[in-house]
């Protein structure tokens, strides 16, 4: 595992919009064949949190979205690194996941009882790549530019904080990846 050069990343995702629909479908299959807690999380539990908010239809087209640039995602990491590991492999890797998540998102997601300084001390370390972990600096960048021109186009108004949340979950599913496709060390 690499962080993609600026023509690997190029190459990966003029495959995952190349993918037609039908394509798409046996990808979306096998990914759920494959990893079918991660498969729920990305495009069941993520997409979930965003449309639901306050009820509004805009979110749910902003959900849509995200679920569209997380194919991509699990497209640019298949291209880029070969066939996806199998759940069989490591059942508690979702479970683990989840905890990771939960201890470095909790705090964050708390932040507005702490000071603006402390709050965002917070956030840089979240977005710090951990011990041996690389971070998919052109993939996140190319995911957040896409949020951006999303809310850009659309005729709707977004709350600057629900675009931030999208990102953050965007970089959350891109470091989940990460996490799938590196080999644990016994």
């Amino acid at each position: 595992m690499h962080e993609l050069i600026e023509r690997e990343l190029y190459e990966a995702l003029e495959y995952a919009r190349s993918v037609d629909q039908e394509q798409g479908k046996h990808i979306l299959i096998q990914f759920e064949i494959d990893q079918p807690m991660f498969s729920q999380t990305l495009f069941n539990i993520f997409p979930s949190i965003i449309g639901d908010q306050s009820g509004e239809e805009k979110y749910q087209h902003l959900a849509q979205f995200f679920a569209d640039l997380c194919f991509d995602v699990l497209c640019v990491y298949q291209k880029a690194f070969g066939k996806m590991p199998k759940f069989e492999d490591n059942t508690s890797w979702m479970e683990s996941q989840a905890m990771l998540l939960d201890k470095e998102l909790a705090p964050l997601l708390n932040s507005s009882h702490v000071s603006e300084k402390i709050a965002k001390k917070m956030r840089e370390d979240f977005f710090k790549p951990k011990e041996g972990e690389f971070i998919q600096t052109g993939l996140v960048q190319f995911l957040n530019e896409s949020i951006d021109d999303f809310a850009k186009e659309s005729a709707e108004d977004y709350h600057e904080s629900m675009l931030d949340l999208t990102k953050t979950m965007l970089f959350v599913v891109v470091r989940m990846f990460n996490n799938l496709y590196t080999p644990v060390k016994k």
